[in-house]
């Protein structure tokens, strides 16, 4: 059965690799420059220019990680007070090379802003990004496993206040605040997203799904400490290239990883990291998980021509025991050519994340305004406000029933909760998830019903809920590029 373009694609192999190979993320502050308008409500806060030098440097996670770990070190041997001036210091030791440290407590009051005095002693817990994201919520949620990274979308000040990508590093003091440091998304890579990994020969999906549960039958036979040192042997039978078993706990947190060693190292928690679509992966893998297991995409990066195109990526989940799961990815077997750089028939996406999700939100304000009936009457129109030519909305309740569609008309009414893609992926599942779990996006494959094509298509969703029986959601197809 066709269901329409919308029906979710691509979901994503979780660019944990970010321990190398991140291109570039330029310099600069902490987290809280001052929501642009028309996101979620958030606390008034007067701006002060971010913190400028005079040549722009180039960070990597590790470099964060490792300005984080050095502030928590000064602020527990030296105290709270002099640990948050030391930090507001704008000329102090915890700012170089465009990087600063920021603190925060647990009730959302910003302690330390060394370049944003003004918001010092306000509570700045209802702020979020461009895109929705709660993202000081995410970093008190990320910082209360220990450390983390976190990643939002933020006005950029040394780029005419652009949206870029952004990721913070954040990790626990004492129980009562958090400190952290943040830098932009650079050229070429949206995120600490590794190139395509080493490919020792031909990968299929039945041995991807293999591979996994034969880690899982391992790591039941072996327990928990044995199997974790051969998950994070490089040359161990679970690393094969790029299908290497890796090893997270139910809060997101890295156990095990020969690609990434610097994430399991440092149990770097990862529940609040999203790929360069908005994508949890790691969160969403481990909803499939906490299900039982299943599969997922992501993407993962090749450059050609100086443009970075994403190649898309299968996942496979699935848990061990009540306290971690493992997962292992390939590249899309149709989508091999990109490894080399090959474009060759491949869709590059016509439309932005951020377009899909203006148009989304529209729809749900319409329909919170004006009601169900009037709103579903209104998506169904094919001419309508809700349909723009390839990109447009369709309505669905959370038992998985189509409610409307502007052009399927024969999946109005039908359930779809248990359809799996081509490869396994329950799409329908996915996406109910990444509402539930606040997100909102999420990658599926899918016939690209626009074309009257048959092969399976990478496609970006965003959907979100209207209220607790039903939701809209709309998604572009297409690899993303840079």
């Amino acid at each position: 059965m066709q269901v329409r373009a919308h029906y979710l694609d691509m979901k994503r192999y979780i660019l944990l690799m970010f321990v190398i190979l991140i291109a570039g993320m330029a310099f600069t502050a902490g987290c809280t420059q001052a929501p642009p308008q028309g996101t979620a409500p958030a606390p008034t806060v007067t701006s002060v220019p971010a913190v400028t030098t005079s040549t722009t440097k180039f960070v990597t996670p590790v470099t964060l990680t490792g300005r984080v770990k050095e502030a928590v070190a000064f602020a527990r041997e030296n105290g709270k007070e002099r640990a948050v001036a030391a930090f507001n210091n704008p000329n102090g030791p915890f700012v170089k090379d465009g990087v600063y440290v920021f603190a925060e407590d647990y009730s959302g009051t910003a302690l330390a802003e060394p370049f944003e005095h003004g918001i010092v002693g306000t509570n700045i817990g209802g702020m979020t990004d461009r895109y929705g994201v709660p993202l000081v919520h995410n970093l008190q949620e990320t910082a209360r496993f220990g450390i983390g990274y976190v990643s939002y979308d933020y006005p950029n000040p040394a780029d005419n206040r652009q949206i870029r990508s952004k990721l913070s590093v954040v990790a626990d003091v004492d129980g009562t605040y958090y400190v952290g440091a943040g830098a932009y998304a650079g050229a070429g890579m949206i995120y600490p997203s590794a190139a395509i990994g080493p490919a020792t020969r031909k990968y299929t999906v039945p041995e991807l799904e293999a591979f996994v549960k034969n880690a899982v039958a391992y790591a039941k036979a072996n327990g928990k400490e044995r199997a974790l040192v051969a998950f994070n042997d490089p040359e161990g039978q679970f690393a094969d290239g790029e299908l290497t078993i890796m090893a997270v706990d139910f809060n997101g947190t890295m156990l095990a990883s020969a690609l990434s060693p610097e994430t399991a190292t440092n149990r770097i928690n990862l529940i609040n990291y999203h790929d360069p679509d908005g994508v949890t992966t790691i969160r969403e893998m481990r909803d499939l998980a906490l299900q039982g297991g299943g599969y997922s995409y992501t993407v993962s990066a090749v450059t050609k021509d100086g443009k970075t195109y994403y190649a898309p990526k299968l996942d496979y989940a699935e848990p061990v025991d009540s306290t971690y799961w493992l997962f292992a990815g390939i590249i899309v077997p149709e989508y091999e050519q990109l490894r080399e750089g090959n474009l060759t028939g491949i869709r590059v996406r016509n439309h932005t994340r951020a377009e899909l999700y203006d148009l989304v939100d529209r729809a749900v304000v319409f329909a919170k305004a004006n009601g169900k009936e009037k709103t579903l009457i209104e998506i169904n129109n094919s001419s309508g406000q809700f349909t723009e030519s390839d990109l447009f909305v369709w309505a669905e309740d959370f038992n998985g029933t189509i409610l409307a569609d502007p052009y399927w008309k024969v999946g109005i009414g039908k359930n779809w909760m248990d359809y799996t893609d081509p490869y396994g992926a329950k799409t329908t599942v996915v996406n109910i998830n990444a509402i539930r779990s606040g997100t909102g996006f999420t990658r599926v494959m899918f016939i690209d019903t626009e074309s009257v094509g048959t092969a399976s298509v990478p496609k970006l969703l965003y959907a979100r809920a209207v209220d607790d029986t039903w939701w809209i959601g709309s998604g572009i197809y297409g690899i993303p590029a840079s």
